[in-house]
């Protein structure tokens, strides 16, 4: 713009200047329909130099109020993505501190920056999630994008209604490429589904992939267990890869003891008790609702005879005294064996023990301490 105005500028300074060079006024004429201007070279060249002038002046002013509207209009909108971005971040800090009320009151009523308007809905699900308001949780995932949807699998798992991604983590957990995150929701949500059958046929790849953890595979097979009905328990175990057995016999034992089927697995717990896995063999034990286990019955009492301070093996004892109905000597041995680093897990069996054994005072003691 500059550049052309110099041109033309430059160009009316050589009109201007050429009469007198030239020694010749000269005139111009400008004819118009009816309309006719007429006057010398120099009188033209200084209109136009006025004009241009003036149109210069003119363009500056624009620009200067072009830049006070822009300012001015950046200014509020940065205000406002401020406010927004302050606002994601509060929640967030909210979330971290587990204060749900604050990050519900937060984002309820506020707007967030657009690139976050999926985590906002996440938060709020979780939020809600927190305060027990299932309903409303479901309404905030339901509204999260679909892309974005496996980001927040927790959520849907948390909220008892994991089935509406499983169709999207079973195409991914099928890839051969398949991440060890993608394999764990995928498995997780076919647990809570209880979709047993898929979860037989993915065994094999979570244990290559080492997915979960020790722990987390007795969760996993407690909850498997537990949905088999009693009489196919065994046959369940049995049919399980041999490099899964391990993994899944506590819980597998475990399930087998709280539906009072003990004398089925009366061997594996003797070969417990041979291995001196005592206290694993006792947090076992605990809740025994009944059944017959004579060859260990045997075995603890014929080892205490030796020793009788091996507090994990008291406590088998004792509960597995209970399990057989012998109230007498298990409220003996709960009598040597309890203390305050067993009372609280063991506290059900003792009652029990004491209430049968018309022993009711112990029992009130216990709970009073």
């Amino acid at each position: 713009m500059i550049g052309l105005i110099l041109f033309i500028v430059a160009l009316v300074l050589v009109m201007a200047v050429a009469p007198y060079i030239l020694d010749e006024k000269g005139y111009v004429l400008i004819s118009f329909n009816h309309t006719t201007i007429e006057g010398t070279i120099i009188g033209f060249c200084g209109t136009v130099i006025l004009v241009l002038i003036f149109m210069y002046l003119l363009y500056k002013l624009g620009r200067y109020l072009w830049s006070i509207y822009s300012k001015s209009k950046h200014r509020f909108f940065a205000k406002g993505e401020e406010r927004k971005q302050a606002t994601i971040e509060n929640a967030l800090y909210s979330a971290i501190n587990d204060d749900y009320e604050a990050l519900e009151h937060v984002l309820a009523n506020s707007r967030v920056p657009s690139e976050y308007k999926d985590i906002r809905l996440a938060l709020l699900a979780k939020a809600a999630l927190a305060n027990q308001k299932v309903e409303k949780a479901l309404s905030y995932l339901t509204e999260i994008s679909p892309k974005q949807q496996l980001k927040v699998a927790k959520l849907w798992l948390a909220s008892g209604e994991s089935g509406m991604i499983e169709p999207q983590l079973k195409v991914l957990a099928e890839h051969k490429k398949a991440s060890v995150l993608e394999l764990k929701l995928y498995s997780e949500v076919l647990v809570q589904q209880q979709h047993w059958d898929k979860l037989d046929a993915l065994l094999p790849r979570l244990v290559r992939k080492k997915v979960f953890v020790e722990n987390q595979w007795d969760a996993i097979f407690t909850q498997y267990f537990s949905s088999i009905d009693s009489l196919d328990k065994t046959t369940k175990f049995r049919a399980l890869p041999k490099k899964l057995q391990p993994l899944a016999e506590t819980a597998y034992w475990q399930t087998m003891i709280n539906a009072g089927l003990i004398a089925e697995i009366e061997p594996a717990l003797i070969k417990l008790f041979k291995q001196q896995q005592y206290k694993q063999l006792a947090t076992l034990l605990i809740s025994i609702p009944s059944g017959e286990a004579t060859k260990l019955y045997m075995c603890l009492q014929e080892s205490l005879k030796k020793d009788d301070s091996n507090t994990a093996l008291l406590l088998s004892l004792a509960c597995l005294a209970n399990a057989q109905g012998d109230y007498d000597l298990a409220a003996r041995v709960f009598d040597k064996a309890l203390n305050s680093d067993n009372k609280e897990r063991y506290i059900q069996q003792a009652t029990l023990s004491y209430k049968q054994s018309s022993q009711p005072e112990k029992a009130l003691i216990l709970y009073n301490k």
